[in-house]
């Protein structure tokens, strides 16, 4: 597969491949001046479009936010932390079980695979990016991980 770079939301972990990723930016302060503003409470705006909701944006200074992009769309993702990046080779991914997805309206996963004692959710940027409607109506645009 390649290098993930796995970080934090909540007590779950996540990656996205790192070729998805243009940047990553601390805390909300730089991501309300321009280009990167937060349109509304939970909605975060990047290139004058809405993208994922997280109730936390505003009421947390020290979230951090990766910018990334997929075949010239890009969005920004508000996480609690960046672990690391790690080299994983597509025989240590296995397949999201089907138990798993089943109370998702989406699955917006590649599969999982393990650092540690923790297990990683993989982003599937392209599934994602099909899914969500990026304009400023905020309907359809849904929790990327269940929000808090």
């Amino acid at each position: 597969m390649g290098n993930i770079l796995v970080f934090k939301i909540g007590v779950n972990c996540f990656g996205i491949e790192t070729a998805h990723v243009k940047s990553i930016t601390k805390n909300s302060e730089g991501v309300r001046d321009k280009p990167f503003p937060v349109f509304a409470d939970g909605i975060v705006g990047y290139d004058g479009r809405n993208v994922f909701p997280d109730k936390r944006v505003n009421k947390r200074r020290e979230t951090e936010f990766i910018i990334a992009s997929f075949k010239g769309k890009e969005f920004v993702i508000p996480i609690d932390e960046i672990i690391d990046i790690f080299h994983v080779a597509e025989k240590d991914i296995t397949p999201i079980p089907a138990f798993a997805v089943k109370r998702m309206t989406k699955n917006f996963f590649q599969g999982v695979f393990a650092v540690g004692d923790k297990l990683v959710l993989i982003l599937d940027v392209s599934g994602l990016l099909n899914y969500v409607v990026f304009d400023d109506s905020n309907e359809n645009i849904p929790p990327l991980m269940g929000g808090t």
